[in-house]
């Protein structure tokens, strides 16, 4: 799974498991050549360790953050620290090696009061529009998180399988009476709209991220459909979601009743496994992952970047 600027410090940094970053390019032979080996290991250790990926051309500020100068690079976290690094081609056992000098290093800390469960917290699906949240919806409603949801918007040629959309969140700043019983379910929620949530809760939010471009030819496509023509250049509406994700991230670490992880549509459709491990983490665990799998529709994915 590929790691942005944005999401490396909630992912790396604050992690309670070991992680592996893989700073990589897509010009690099050797960064090709190592990518099935790093998929496999991810697979392998996910259920003790986290291994991610930094393509340095698309964030530099990483890369000279630590120091990489070439690629691949692998360095193991523990804790917040860095533990070992390494440069060059490796073998799976190697990488595993890095692993397992993060595993030992890992601080001792003392087991949370068992307390805490799904049904305390609401789960928010959220994130730009045609970023994938009426996927992610329909992936929890398989692996045990109900949705709360009204139906009254059926499924077209747009979202063959529904949007999973609640009328009554639309109205969160004017009245929030439903919030009383969504503890337990999954609701999805337009970013501007997590401002408005009460902050006496907790939430659990998957913000769904996608290639901008897809975005953008997708949110065009519906549109067409519905005989909708804007002259809007895609420059500016690409300009435009960028500062509004800009602002939002500014915004995000005053708010501790939010707990947020990014997820990236584009990773979750690429290695499902991988990212809904992320998922099943993030909401306690106990997910049925092997079922939210299943709801994965390749035919579906209709608007890849160039």
């Amino acid at each position: 799974m590929e790691l942005r600027e944005a999401d490396f410090d909630e992912m790396v940094l604050r992690s309670d498991r070991p992680v592996l970053v893989d700073f990589q390019a897509s010009w690099c032979p050797p960064c090709r050549m190592m990518q099935p080996v790093v998929d496999r290991l991810a697979v392998k250790v996910g259920d003790w360790a986290d291994v991610y990926s930094v393509n340095i051309d698309r964030s530099p500020g990483l890369a000279a953050r630590y120091q990489v100068s070439g690629v691949p690079t692998f360095i193991a976290w523990a804790g917040g620290q860095t533990v070992d690094r390494r440069t060059g081609a490796l073998t799976e056992g190697q990488l595993m090696n890095l692993l397992k000098k993060a595993s030992d290093a890992m601080p001792v800390s003392e087991a949370a009061p068992a307390t805490e469960s799904a049904e305390s917290w609401i789960t928010v699906v959220s994130g730009l529009p045609r970023s994938g949240t009426s996927l992610m919806m329909r992936m929890l409603e398989a692996g045990g998180i109900p949705a709360l949801t009204d139906s009254l918007r059926t499924p077209d040629e747009d979202n063959p399988n529904g949007y999973y959309e609640f009328e009554d969140v639309k109205s969160l700043q004017a009245q929030s009476a439903w919030v009383e019983r969504a503890p337990g379910h999954s609701v999805k929620m337009v970013y501007s709209l997590l401002k408005h949530l009460p902050a006496d809760r907790e939430y659990r939010v998957l913000f769904m991220r996608r290639q901008v471009d897809e975005i953008l030819q997708s949110q065009k496509k519906m549109l067409e459909r519905r005989g909708i023509v804007t002259d809007i250049p895609d420059a500016t509406m690409k300009a435009l979601f960028e500062r509004e994700l800009r602002n939002f991230y500014g915004w995000l670490p005053t708010q501790s009743h939010l707990k947020l992880v990014n997820i990236s549509y584009n990773e979750l459709l690429a290695h499902p496994e991988i990212t809904l491990g992320q998922v099943n983490r993030h909401l306690g665990g106990g997910l049925n992952v092997g079922a939210m799998v299943q709801m994965i529709d390749p035919s579906l994915y209709r608007h890849r970047a160039a």
